[in-house]
């Protein structure tokens, strides 16, 4: 899902996992209108990863099974295919490391890591990614989409991006604007057709560029002379 601020992106993610209801219409998951599922049977198929998602003060591993009876391999692969394996490891105690409250002793982009793993490993039917990797590199990025591609057999994966190397990955595109789908397709039909699209995904790249080219020329600043003597 791609679309300016406030064009609905999140309200549609927010239907698809029927925390609200559409007042017409329907939205369908593999044949079957969410409303006819049963009361709490949409979490047993549906998981959602936020762009500031909740850790508990607990361990790593403890924020990624929930308490689900999981195997060490499948907490290990869900790592994995979140990018994480690799910070996890070199954490004191690995996977048993204590986070904090709130995952306070992660950067960002790590505690996105750890959200995502707690999603993969429950193997829903659908994960909707809420700008979940805004936090990491676009690199660690790709790798993280190239993880669930391999692995998402039977997995519909819904994203809200906004870098061009996410959306290009993307099976089907729907561009949002004031809260109405105008347009759906690959990403090359859209930058063909769609004036609206063109101009959004080309002024994020644009930004992007050139967030990097003034990080790329920006000298460090020299220590104040009394912060050296101390």
């Amino acid at each position: 899902m791609v679309g300016p601020t406030g064009a609905g992106k999140s309200t549609l993610s927010g239907l698809v996992l029927r925390l609200m209801d559409p007042d017409t219409g329907e939205i369908v998951l593999d044949g079957v209108d969410l409303r006819q599922i049963r009361r709490g049977g949409i979490p047993e198929v549906a998981t959602l990863v936020a762009q500031t998602p909740f850790l508990f003060d607990d361990t790593v591993e403890g924020n990624v099974t929930l308490g689900r009876d999981v195997t060490d391999e499948q907490v290990r692969r869900a790592l994995d295919v979140a990018q994480a394996s690799g910070f996890v490891d070199r954490l004191p105690d690995g996977a048993q490391t204590h986070v904090g409250e709130r995952g306070a002793s992660l950067s960002g982009g790590q505690r996105q890591r750890i959200a995502l793993a707690r999603a993969v490993v429950r193997d829903p039917a659908l994960l909707v990614l809420d700008d979940a990797t805004s936090a990491v590199d676009p690199a660690v990025e790709t790798a993280i989409l190239d993880g669930l591609r391999e692995r998402s057999e039977g997995i519909t994966v819904l994203v809200v991006a906004y870098r061009m190397s996410t959306i290009g990955m993307a099976d089907h595109v729907i561009y949002l604007e004031h809260g109405r789908v105008l347009d759906r397709g690959t990403h090359e039909e859209l930058m063909g057709r769609c004036a609206g699209y063109q101009r959004l995904v080309t002024a994020y790249a644009r930004e992007a560029a050139e967030r990097a080219a003034v990080a790329a020329t920006e000298e460090p600043v020299a220590p104040d002379r009394q912060e050296v003597q101390r």
